[in-house]
């Protein structure tokens, strides 16, 4: 009587089935990991804004006008008493650093809480806009300049 041996391993075939099906639910997996951590850094940034926003305008409703431009990472004159300073010199979610911008407009003072060198591509920012804003990045309380590089959140008085 011939015996056969039992073999124990897995042949090329199978192994090659398994990495296929692994590349193939890893596929539609990272799309839907990179949205929700797109939509955690939207999060964290509209509470960041938020809080700052709220800063700026008790701000202005005690001292009649909003605090004077400042650079990036420095808190603006007077805004001590109002902002946290680690908050305020963290790096964004969206990447960048705050800073500060006081603009006069046709008699009226127009805050503007800006992030400069942000690091989201056009089409992240615009997907974050979608969620905070009107989803146009031309447009709204969220504008984007130099490439999206800088991000001006307007602040309402």
């Amino acid at each position: 009587m011939v015996s056969r041996r039992k073999n124990k391993g897995f042949t090329l075939v199978e192994i090659m089935v398994v990495v296929t099906l692994i590349g193939f639910l890893a596929m539609l997996a990272v799309p839907t990991f990179k949205r929700i951590k797109l939509r955690a850094l939207s999060a964290s940034y509209t509470a960041d804004t938020r809080l700052f926003s709220e800063a700026f305008q008790r701000y202005a409703q005690e001292n009649g006008r909003f605090p004077p431009t400042s650079g990036v990472g420095v808190i603006p004159d007077g805004m001590d008493e109002y902002l946290n300073i680690n908050d305020w010199n963290k790096t964004s979610s969206i990447g960048g650093n705050y800073s500060w911008l006081s603009v006069q407009n046709a008699g009226a003072t127009i805050g503007v809480l800006v992030v400069a060198g942000a690091t989201l591509s056009l089409d992240e920012l615009e997907l974050v806009d979608t969620w905070i804003d009107d989803g146009n990045l031309n447009s709204g309380n969220v504008i984007t300049a130099a490439a999206g590089t800088i991000v001006y959140y307007i602040v309402e008085n």
